[in-house]
């Protein structure tokens, strides 16, 4: 598997992967504000992209992981690990910051085992669910 920045090739995967998670109204523009800005990582294999990162390095001067997705057939084979971990190689900032709803115990748990710790939460969001902000110190 190989971690890297998003090419033109990879686009139609990390829509459909993104379209997942935001639904497919608003993949788009946020794909392509992401490939703007150099800011989407892809996992891909010999079958292609199965997986993708999108973050963003003005978070309150911090890096944000904006979204994260993974194929379903190649889950839970380290895949958002690998990709969170590149994210940490290339963040400007030592401070690095995920959210996922509170009903998403996989994420929960995933940001647990990464070295996340609770950060807070935002409540009154458009989906209806408590997004719960993790964050982890890169270094010092």
């Amino acid at each position: 598997m190989e971690i890297r920045g998003a090419e033109r090739d990879d686009l139609a995967a990390v829509l459909a992967l993104a379209a997942d998670v935001i639904g497919p109204e608003r993949a788009a523009p946020f794909v392509r504000s992401h490939v703007e800005r150099h800011h989407l990582l892809v996992a891909a294999d010999a079958g292609g992209v199965v997986g993708c990162l999108a973050y963003r390095t003005d978070w309150f001067q911090c890096t944000f992981v904006a979204l994260v997705s993974v194929a379903e057939g190649a889950r839970r084979r380290g895949i958002a690990r690998a990709l969170y971990r590149r994210v940490e190689d290339v963040s400007p900032s030592p401070r690095l910051y995920s959210s996922t709803e509170e009903t998403n115990a996989a994420s929960i748990q995933m940001h647990a085992a990464l070295g996340f710790s609770p950060s807070g939460y935002i409540d009154n969001l458009p989906q209806g669910y408590r997004e719960l902000l993790f964050y982890k110190r890169l270094r010092s």
